[in-house]
């Protein structure tokens, strides 16, 4: 088995009483191609979705390509685990390095369904959850990096994130951050 395919079904299985667990198996099963170069139509992708447990706040960007508010993320690459595309996307995204150590886990998997033929094939992302604990006044994000994807983003408590949010996977990652970290 690829390096890739098992550190994938490792995630899914810390998910096995949630009911989207069978759908990521389902997938896992159906086809081996699970990068958007490889297939296109459904691959999986990484969130990194920051906070701060002190300020009580997450960071969120409204996303120049869906109109959405939304934590980064990014597909998984060819050959890549979903911790190398964390890593990777993290320093692309944020020009920053984080401890993958600090990271932990995954603490959430979602499935977006896409319906934008007009700009892209895709039509289903897994997407694999990290909650990176960070400092609001320490974290210093290369702003010119998050212009390339973002109009704006910013640190936002919980109330506020959930007035600007739209997407469903993201509410459920504010939900989850505030059940798992207390910050609201």
């Amino acid at each position: 088995m690829n390096k890739q395919l098992e550190q994938i079904k490792q995630i899914v299985s810390l998910f096995a009483d949630s009911p989207i667990n069978q759908d990521f198996l389902v997938r896992l099963k159906e086809d081996e191609f699970l990068t958007r170069d490889e297939n296109p139509y459904s691959h999986f992708c990484v969130y990194f979705a920051a906070f701060d447990a002190n300020s009580k706040k997450v960071f969120i960007g409204h996303h120049k390509k869906s109109g959405l508010w939304l934590f980064n993320g990014r597909h998984i690459d060819k050959g890549e685990t979903p911790e190398e595309s964390l890593e990777r996307e993290i320093g692309e995204e944020w020009g920053v390095t984080v401890p993958l150590e600090s990271i932990g886990e995954p603490k959430l998997l979602t499935i977006t369904p896409i319906n934008n033929p007009v700009k892209q094939k895709c039509t289903k992302h897994f997407d694999i959850w990290y909650f990176v604990p960070l400092s609001e006044n320490k974290f210093t994000p290369d702003q010119s990096l998050l212009d390339t994807e973002f109009h704006t983003t910013g640190w936002k408590s919980i109330d506020e994130a959930r007035a600007l949010i739209t997407d469903p996977n993201t509410l459920t990652a504010v939900d989850k951050f505030e059940a798992l970290f207390n910050i609201k």
